[in-house]
Formats: C-alpha cells, sequence, structure tokens
C-alpha cells in the first residue's frame, strides 16, 4: 500500500514539472489576403505590373504579327513556284529560326514578369510580415495562421489579430475573419 501510494504522489510530481516544463502554446489567426488586398503599395504594384505585361506583350504581338506575314509571303512564293526546292529550305530554316526566337521570348517574358512580380510585391509581403510578427510577440502568440486558405476549421474569435495588424500598418478594421461558423 505504501509502495502505490509512494508511486502515485511520484506520478503527480512527475506529471506537475512537466507541465510546467511545456510552455503553453498560444495560436492566433488572420486572414493575410485581405490585409495584402487593402495594403496601398498593392495598388502601385498592380499598376507597374499591368504596365510591364502590356509592354512585353506588344513586343510579342508585333514579333507575332511579322512572323505571320513572313510566312504568308513565303507560302505565296512557294505557291506561285517563284522559289526554287534550295532556296525554299533556306527560307524554311530561317522562318523555323525567327519561329524558335519568338518561343524563347516569350519563355524569358515569363520569367521577367516572375522576377518583376517578386520585385514588385517582396517589400510588400516582407512589411505585413514584419507586422504580423511584431503583433504577434507583443500578444504573446507563439503560432500565427493564415485562415485564408480555408483549412482553418475552427478558431476562438479573440485569437483574430487581423485588425490588430491591420492597425499597425495604418489600414481601417475588418470585419472579423469568421472561423467555423455556418
Amino acid at each position: 500500500m505504501r509502495k502505490t501510494v509512494k508511486t502515485i504522489v511520484f506520478a503527480l510530481f512527475a506529471t506537475a514539472v512537466m507541465a510546467q516544463a511545456q510552455p503553453i502554446q498560444k495560436i492566433g489567426y488572420l486572414n493575410a489576403q485581405g490585409i495584402l488586398v487593402d495594403m496601398p503599395e498593392m495598388k502601385g504594384a498592380d499598376s507597374k505590373l499591368e504596365a510591364f505585361a502590356k509592354q512585353m506583350q506588344a513586343k510579342d504581338s508585333m514579333m507575332v504579327t511579322a512572323f505571320q506575314v513572313k510566312v504568308q509571303k513565303f507560302q505565296e512564293q512557294v505557291q506561285k513556284g517563284e522559289m526554287a526546292p534550295v532556296q525554299q529550305e533556306q527560307e524554311k530554316k530561317k522562318l523555323e529560326e525567327e519561329q524558335a526566337k519568338i518561343q524563347k521570348f516569350e519563355q524569358d517574358m515569363q520569367q521577367e514578369m516572375a522576377a518583376k512580380r517578386q520585385v514588385e510585391y517582396q517589400p510588400i509581403l516582407d512589411k505585413v510580415n514584419k507586422a504580423i510578427s511584431e503583433i504577434a510577440k507583443e500578444n504573446g502568440f507563439t503560432y500565427v495562421i493564415d485562415a485564408t486558405a480555408g483549412s482553418l476549421l475552427f478558431a476562438d474569435e479573440k485569437n483574430d489579430l487581423q485588425n490588430l495588424v491591420r492597425k499597425k500598418l495604418g489600414l481601417p478594421d475588418a470585419k472579423p475573419t469568421v472561423v467555423g461558423k455556418q
């Protein structure tokens, strides 16, 4: 009996020590997309990206139109018999090279757009992430989850950090991020 009491006391003591060793995890959440959309810097970044995309698309369109004109002219000359077979092969090779250049330009254009997007959006993302970090630390949150993806099934509204972060960024309050309500 005495052994059992000692075992129980030891178990309770060990559990109490373990509970003290495990810090309480405080988890907050917010809608990051809702914050980003309202950032004034996003409008400027979006405008710059749109202008850049239009510029690139205009250049691509000019290249494609010029190529189509050359192909049509080549086909007309072939149909009329104005080109010798050797000339046809040379011209066909030139057209294939030009088509490859257009394809490379389009691939490069996609890469340039991605790089431009990174340059324009990264400072904004950094600013928002910094504000989230500061709010989390100031309020004792161990983790902050982005509810934008929709994988957060339930959360207590008192852990919604949306308006605290928005206030830190100088944005107006938003409606609370409703989670777990139908």
